[in-house]
């Protein structure tokens, strides 16, 4: 302090660097004299102890050294945690790459496979594994659009019914002169064939 002597500062410094649990006056000054035996501090310690506020300055000093203490701990955990991060993440790279690369050989080899040579507990097993990758990795649904149906479409597809229908009953008739004209060539065979039983 700024009215503090030197020599009060350096009993000072003795009072503060015993542990907060074993700090007192008398432990200070035994230690300071190395008179471990003495029954009680001197007058002129307990006079600098309470002129410059001792345990007060202690206190603060302690709490300091607390606060200090935490930022500390808390900067290494936060450390800690930023390593784990990047282990975990380069972990994570590595696990990709090598799913990657056994899915590429996989297709290879599934591609150069010949099926008539695949036991049957080999075709079970991989139809296993597309029903799991279709669990997995789910493909939506293509939208429904009937709702979007019209009454011009209703029109569209009644054109289009009646068209089809023109063409098959266009097709029909001609083929009917046809199918008439080869029946008329049977009833003239059997007209033929009755003339000449007549005859004979």
């Amino acid at each position: 302090m700024e009215n503090e002597p030197e020599r009060a500062y350096r009993a000072f410094e003795s009072f503060l660097s015993l542990p907060s649990g074993d700090r007192t006056l008398l432990e200070a000054y035994r230690r300071h004299v190395g008179n471990p035996d003495a029954t009680k501090p001197s007058d002129t310690w307990s006079g600098w102890s309470n002129s410059f506020a001792w345990r007060e300055r202690a206190a603060a000093y302690d709490d300091h050294l607390a606060s200090l203490r935490r930022e500390a701990y808390e900067r290494a955990i936060e450390e800690e945690a930023a390593r784990q991060a990047r282990d975990v993440e380069k972990v994570r790279g590595q696990c990709s790459e090598l799913l990657m690369l056994a899915h590429v050989k996989s297709m290879e080899w599934l591609e150069e496979l010949d099926v008539s040579q695949m036991r049957m507990s080999d075709v079970i097993q991989f139809v296993r594994l597309q029903m799991d990758f279709a669990k997995t990795f789910a493909v939506e649904p293509e939208p429904n659009h009937y709702d979007d149906w019209t009454e011009e479409d209703d029109a569209e597809a009644e054109r289009i019914a009646k068209e089809i229908r023109a063409r098959r009953d266009s097709e029909e008739s001609a083929q009917d002169p046809g199918e008439q004209d080869s029946e008329s060539d049977d009833s003239n065979e059997d007209h033929s064939e009755e003339s000449e039983a007549d005859d004979t």
